[in-house]
């Protein structure tokens, strides 16, 4: 998947939709631009809730890692926040899962942050609404 990209085609999701953002890949490590996946736009209607979901997997134990979910109202790197809770440390030990939940999210644009990590496997992950 291609890394962030500031004014890139975006892909939007809709209550229901779920997309990919990093598919068995070794993002770079760092604050921004190529450490973040793409950027979504989200789709918000009337009378449909809003909230975001991020969750994914490592091929592999990750070590210490850190991912930060973000959001922003404008897509500019610079701009992009690390949500309240929304930097994910652990995994599940046995299937190296991770899964990153806000039901009151109702921003225009987010992304996966790879912060840090410290073995070298692959990342799996996707938005849902």
């Amino acid at each position: 998947m291609p890394a962030y990209t500031a004014g890139a085609s975006l892909l939007s999701i809709a209550p229901g939709d779920s997309i990919q953002v990093w598919a068995a890949e070794q993002p770079v490590a760092g604050s921004g631009g190529a450490s973040a996946s793409q950027q979504i736009a989200a789709v918000y209607a009337q009378g449909i809730g809003q909230g975001i979901s991020f969750k994914g997997f490592f091929s592999a134990a990750p070590g210490a890692f850190e991912i930060d979910v973000q959001a922003s109202d404008v897509d500019s790197d610079t701009q992009y926040q690390t949500l309240p809770n929304g930097n994910i440390t652990t995994v599940d030990s046995t299937n190296q899962t991770f899964l990153f939940e806000d039901a009151n999210a109702n921003h225009k644009f987010y992304r996966a942050l790879m912060r840090s990590r410290a073995n070298a496997v692959n990342v799996t992950a996707n938005f849902k609404r």
